[in-house]
């Protein structure tokens, strides 16, 4: 159980990420700062505020470690990169975005970043920080580039790297995408849905049923499972985290959230372990290792508190399913 407090609570938690140093770093969708917590709970201190200043914003999606000594947080409201020192939460500097960035990862002299925005029409980008523009580097798929609904609802595609390849999943298609470093497709394939939603070929044709049909615009989220992590484990398997979301009854909640693993070889998949949610839950996850970090807001004795778990992933007695192609 997280410690929070008055001045200092999570409302709508984005991805959670280990410090490195056993502690985990938590942006926040519902306000300005980033949280640091202890290994324990306890909240060790809280960088940025809302504003328009240095190292001040009004919504932050992405916060990670940076060497030892930093921190790091790119915001939305500005899109900007600022860093703040570990020690005592002080400012250090910001660098400016010219398109918001839904994934990172850190790769030697800067960042490799997601998103689906057209203007870029690049699914990852490549930046190096004090350089005005991110460098394209795979494209996005044509879905997102026909000027659908599907780029403008689902803009997020986490991924994974490692040596010089990439793992990139779109959070409404069914497949993802093996690429090297220069962009080039390696590989094309999808985990079979045997529990969750599973997707379609053809998501923009069922957003716009709904859309046209003049029902609720929240049940466009409920029409599939979405791509929300991406993570490759120590032993070369990776991880893929899948939500279904429920669109029934109030804002849009996670009523499923489902785990596969996909082998060394990339040939076959042990699919769709479940992982228990509180109902209405809005739930954030990250990685830590070989584990799946799951972020949630409970309610404990009356009281809304945030728990964090961390969920270790057996494949032992999997009956392993081949992937599509």
């Amino acid at each position: 159980m997280l410690q929070e407090s008055g001045d200092g609570y999570l409302v709508v938690p984005s991805p959670i990420v280990p410090d490195g140093s056993g502690g985990y770093l938590v942006a926040d969708h519902g306000q300005a700062g980033v949280f640091h917590f202890l290994g324990d709970g306890s909240l060790l201190r809280r960088y940025g505020q809302e504003g328009e200043g240095p190292g001040e914003w009004k919504e932050a999606d992405i916060t990670l470690p940076w060497g030892d000594q930093q921190v790091m947080v790119l915001s939305w409201s500005p899109y900007a990169i600022h860093l703040f020192r570990r020690s005592d939460g002080g400012f250090v500097e910001s660098h400016p975005l010219n398109t918001p960035v839904e994934s990172v990862v850190p790769g030697s002299g800067g960042l490799w970043s997601s998103g689906a925005h057209h203007g870029t029409s690049s699914a990852i980008r490549r930046l190096k920080l004090g350089e005005p523009e991110a460098r394209p580097v795979l494209r996005l798929p044509d879905v997102y580039t026909a000027g659908g609904p599907v780029g403008g609802i689902f803009g997020e595609m986490p991924f994974a790297m490692w040596a010089d390849t990439l793992l990139v999943g779109f959070m409404p298609l069914p497949y993802l995408i093996v690429a090297d470093t220069t962009g080039r497709e390696l590989d094309r394939f999808e985990i079979p849905a045997t529990r969750r939603k599973g997707g379609t070929a053809d998501p923009a044709a069922a957003i716009d049923e709904v859309l046209g049909g003049g029902r609720p615009y929240t049940e466009v989220f409920g029409l599939f499972s979405v791509t929300r992590g991406v993570h490759r484990r120590p032993d070369g398997t990776a991880l893929v985290v899948h939500f279904d979301m429920g669109t029934e009854g109030g804002p849009v909640s996670t009523v499923g959230l489902w785990v596969s693993v996909i082998d060394e070889s990339r040939e076959s998949a042990c699919v769709d372990a479940p992982i228990p949610l509180e109902p209405g839950s809005r739930a954030a996850i990250g990685f830590e290792g070989d584990l799946v970090l799951v972020l949630e807001p409970v309610i404990r004795g009356g009281d809304a508190v945030t728990v964090l778990r961390r969920i270790e992933v057996d494949v032992d007695g999997c009956d392993w399913v081949p992937v599509n192609r």
